[in-house]
């Protein structure tokens, strides 16, 4: 894929050099993690969660959620937004099912707490089987690792906001903003998709090594757009508190602006 902008080929070469330098830091440090947890933003319709024991429960909004080995079902006009311990944001349409298979922390002190970056490191990886996927990870530390794994290949992600769809035995993959780079079943090739661009890669094409089709995200859908923006909001309306004694960190649930615009029921009085 060419890559015509200075910025873009600056990114590509800082995650580069960062992946060699770092090797398998993010592995190394596996053992000193936590499981990260999620915090429902939005939810619309019938959404069942199973975990890892086979028991199923259906999520309320703010509701924290550990999401490690578990797996999210969406029914018809459905929809979840989460917002990560780590920074990202997530966004999983109607009719879809995905599956965490792993979602682990390391756990951070008071002095890494921030809304601007995460404040640790940490190794994401989910699976879709079917459906809409939306991800928010321009927070995310260049330490973590954060992987979707789809039938077809697998995705990582950088700085990045994309959307992913899988059906009918093929992938419709765009980034809304940044970078991701995609890896063919056989691991040995692989795409950069870069803002604008989106990309429809079928099970023949993914086999060949070779795309579909190519095209920007303005020739998509609005709701594609509106999809992203959407799991973005998701991605701010939390802040990550440390935990205590080096166990998982604590939510606050941060109020849309549009909340303080509200009018006032009845004026405040003071006596005098």
């Amino acid at each position: 894929m060419y890559i015509g902008s200075k910025t873009c080929w600056k990114t590509l070469f800082c995650l580069i050099t960062t992946g060699y330098f770092l090797g398998g830091a993010a592995d190394s440090n596996a053992e000193e993690m936590a499981e990260g947890i999620a915090v429902a933003t939005s939810i619309q319709g019938s959404i069942q969660i199973e975990d890892a024991e086979s028991k199923i429960s259906q999520p309320k909004l703010h509701d924290t959620l550990n999401l490690n080995t578990c797996t999210v079902e969406t029914g018809k006009n459905a929809h979840l937004f989460l917002a990560l311990s780590n920074g990202i944001g997530i966004g999983i349409g109607e009719n879809s099912e995905v599956r965490f298979e792993t979602f682990i922390q390391q756990p951070f002190n008071e002095d890494r707490e921030s809304l601007s970056y995460e404040p640790s490191v940490s190794i994401l990886s989910i699976r879709i089987i079917n459906g809409d996927l939306a991800v928010v990870s321009n927070k995310l530390s260049p330490l973590s690792e954060a992987r979707i794994f789809l039938p077809i290949g697998e995705l990582q992600i950088h700085s990045a906001t994309c959307i992913i769809n899988y059906s009918d035995m093929a992938a419709q993959i765009t980034a809304y903003a940044g970078l991701l780079t995609y890896k063919y079943p056989d691991r040995k090739h692989r795409e950069l998709i870069v803002e604008p661009q989106s990309i429809r890669i079928s099970a023949q094409s993914a086999i060949l090594g070779e795309i579909t089709e190519s095209m920007t995200l303005s020739s998509q859908p609005k709701a594609v757009e509106e999809f992203a923006k959407a799991t973005e909001n998701a991605s701010n309306r939390v802040f990550f508190e440390a935990g205590k004694n080096g166990h998982s960190p604590q939510p606050v649930l941060i109020a849309s602006p549009t909340y303080f615009d509200q009018p006032v029921i009845r004026p405040y009085e003071y006596a005098e």
